[in-house]
């Protein structure tokens, strides 16, 4: 096996190698943008819910009636 010819490669091989190198690093760069910016909207909905507390009802604005004075 060893003895026998060697196959032949193709001439643009690494050409098409780089190019797939290329489209993978510039996948890998979108993904992981996205990922920081999911991140940061996470941060921003947490500070958020921390700050305004939009479970609690809204502050009354008027005084209620005082009795049993």
């Amino acid at each position: 096996m060893l003895a026998g010819p060697y196959p032949l490669v193709p001439p643009d091989l690494a050409a098409r190698a780089a190019d797939r190198g290329r489209r993978l690093l510039a996948h890998r760069t979108l993904l992981h943008r996205f990922g920081w910016l999911l991140a940061l909207l996470a941060l921003a909905a947490l500070w958020w819910l921390v700050m305004d507390r939009p479970w609690l009802p809204p502050p009354a604005h008027t005084t209620p009636p005082v009795e049993g004075w």
